[in-house]
């Protein structure tokens, strides 16, 4: 029962348009790009794109509460700047619900997913 009840804390189901995903915990914390998409693939799971991101938000009538996220920090997607792939990527931002490239050595919180089979 206690194994059970540890994994319901740990992850959170959504259905999202594009297949439904776990929500893993948030990252104890923050972390550039790089290690984001190393810490996501050694939990056999990935970051999620901006399409997830903006979704849930859009989901939850933009609301700046959602339920596992924290709204003061930028969460790393998968999504890089195209023709700066080398150096930049998207977080996403939940306390307005926007997206805008940033440095992949910079450091933001990491959300991961995995989708359900």
């Amino acid at each position: 029962m206690k194994t059970l009840l540890k994994i319901a804390l740990l992850f959170t189901i959504t259905t999202s348009i594009f297949a439904e995903v776990v929500w893993l915990k948030e990252a104890k914390t923050r972390m550039s790009w790089k290690d984001a998409m190393q810490y996501c693939k050694d939990m056999n799971a990935i970051l999620p794109s901006k399409k997830v991101f903006q979704e849930i938000w859009y989901k939850n009538n933009k609301a700046s509460d959602i339920d596992g996220f924290e709204m003061s920090v930028s969460y790393w997607t998968s999504d890089e700047v195209k023709g700066n792939e080398k150096y930049a990527a998207y977080p996403f931002y939940f306390g307005e619900g926007r997206d805008s490239w940033y440095y992949k050595a910079d450091h933001y919180g990491v959300r991961c997913i995995k989708k359900v089979k």
